[in-house]
């Protein structure tokens, strides 16, 4: 267990602490008669600074290491930069992101600035929602049917920080980066009966290449992902501290990061320096990301500042607490907001900012549920209802997908459904509405709107609405609470 009170109690000459410091297996501060410390509580006392600067290195780095894993997991599958890699059969069990969407046909394509300049994306006509992001997953600009083409197409220009070179007068919608990495993330959105390979078609006319290059665009560089394994979740162990170290490598700081990077130099973090902890280090590496990693998903499930309700007097609540999506509060830099959000899940989109006015039929809305009516977490192992009225105000499409609330992955079972969607055939009421369950054994006659959970493990719901018309807006459609019921045709 963690102890907050580092020296309790002063006996004599001698202070001592009453419990275990942090998660140092040690329990004594000694000093001399002279206020020395010993040899021993000097190392001690060692050991406790570097554990705590390394987890709340843990907690600042989520949104770097987040986006720096989905680049990593390209990366060891043979993905090039600028290569657009799509998952043409809709994301898999097997393709692991946090809080991914499996409707939507997803692609990625990740750059650094410092090695090709200014960078052009090309983005095509059509029903895409998109978004190109910087090192930290602050959006440099929206793209798509949400961004400045307004769903038109258009050529974007994404400028490195500091650039000094050429940059044309007109023709692109120019934005600056204020850091070298980051990706370009874009979704084709499906209409009813469309077809993953129209949606992956709309995708390949997109492309990505230098400005240096704009005589001659090359060919768009595609790889499709069809059933292949992808890992872009956040690393576990010392291999989140490895990760944190290559980022700071290739990046730097802002500005802003100064103090911190001062308390990463001392846990051997820098950025002309390679990582290497030794032996000591290493385990103390470990017990902080099981501690910072436990910090940031009790913020998510548990925000001291409660979130917006989406639905009024639900569990329905948005999905970040950040007040901006430059992760800026005045002079304050959002550090527990963003770490929250960068566990939860990938991509910040400026229209997702709470002070973005929405436009009618365009963008998307997101709610999250971890809790049922009575307000308990939802548990695989109990059975739940969801009952959606008909109707459902949306220009594109509706869902309400299951994932694990340890991982932040899809929920993984044998029946390997991880949503439910106006995209899906379900089974509809009378009046149109729409029941769904979520539980570990299949419901009577219910099997087609039923997600299977695992027993014994946590879960947790996003409803994803793309396209929100005006009923959702003034709240005259309104969707209630999970409510845990009997199995359907139990007395």
């Amino acid at each position: 267990m963690l102890t907050l009170a580092l020296l309790s109690c002063i006996q004599g000459e001698k202070v001592y602490a009453s419990e275990k410091v942090g998660n140092v297996n040690q329990s004594e501060f000694a000093f001399e008669n002279n206020n020395y410390p010993t040899v021993k509580t000097s190392q001690l006392l060692y050991d406790e600074l570097d554990y705590q600067r390394a987890v709340q290195a843990y907690i600042w780095a989520q949104p770097l290491v987040g986006l720096g894993a989905m680049i990593e997991g390209a990366r060891r599958i043979g993905i090039a930069p600028m290569e657009l890699f799509v998952f043409d059969q809709g994301l898999r069990i097997n393709q692991a992101l946090q809080t991914g969407n499996d409707d939507v046909i997803y692609s990625f394509s990740y750059f650094n600035l410092q090695k090709t300049g200014p960078l052009v994306v090309e983005i095509p006509v059509g029903n895409l929602y998109g978004v190109v992001l910087d090192a930290w997953q602050r959006p440099i600009e929206d793209v798509g049917r949400i961004g400045p083409d307004l769903g038109k197409g258009g050529k974007y220009l994404i400028v490195p920080p500091g650039w000094s070179g050429e940059l044309p007068e007109g023709g692109y919608f120019s934005r600056i980066s204020e850091t070298n990495n980051g990706m370009l993330f874009l979704r084709a959105v499906r209409a009813p009966g469309e077809s993953r390979e129209s949606a992956v078609a709309r995708l390949a006319q997109s492309n990505i290449y230098p400005y240096a290059m704009r005589a001659a665009p090359p060919a768009l560089r595609m790889r499709k992902m069809g059933t292949d394994d992808y890992d872009g979740l956040t690393p576990r162990g010392t291999a989140y501290f490895d990760l944190m170290a290559q980022r700071v490598r290739e990046e730097g700081g802002n500005e802003r990061d100064r103090v911190m990077l001062g308390m990463l130099a001392s846990i051997g973090i820098e950025a002309d320096k390679s990582f290497t902890p030794d032996a000591r280090l290493d385990r103390i590496l470990q017990r902080a990301e099981q501690t910072g990693r436990a910090m940031v998903a009790n913020l998510e499930f548990n925000p001291r500042k409660p979130r917006r309700e989406i639905f009024k007097g639900t569990q329905w609540h948005n999905g970040t607490g950040l007040v901006h999506y430059s992760q800026e509060r005045g002079a304050l830099t959002e550090v527990d907001e963003r770490a929250a959000l960068y566990r939860f899940g990938f991509a910040m989109h400026k229209f997702l900012d709470p002070s973005f006015k929405p436009i009618v039929g365009k963008g998307a809305a997101y709610a999250t549920a971890y809790r049922d009516a009575g307000g308990k977490f939802l548990d695989g192992s109990k059975t739940y209802q969801l009952h959606v009225p008909g109707n459902v105000p949306v220009a594109d499409y509706w869902s309400v997908t299951a994932y694990d609330a340890d991982t932040f992955n899809f929920i993984d079972t044998d029946q390997k459904r991880p949503s439910l969607s106006s995209l899906k055939d379900l089974a509809r009421n009378a009046d149109g509405s729409i029941d769904l369950y979520f539980s570990q054994h299949e419901p009577p006659d219910k099997s087609g709107n039923w997600i299977k959970t695992v027993p014994g493990k946590g879960f947790l719901l996003l409803l994803r609405m793309f396209g929100p018309t005006q009923s959702f807006y003034d709240a005259t459609w309104t969707l209630g609470d999970v409510k845990e019921v009997k199995q359907p045709g139990q007395s």
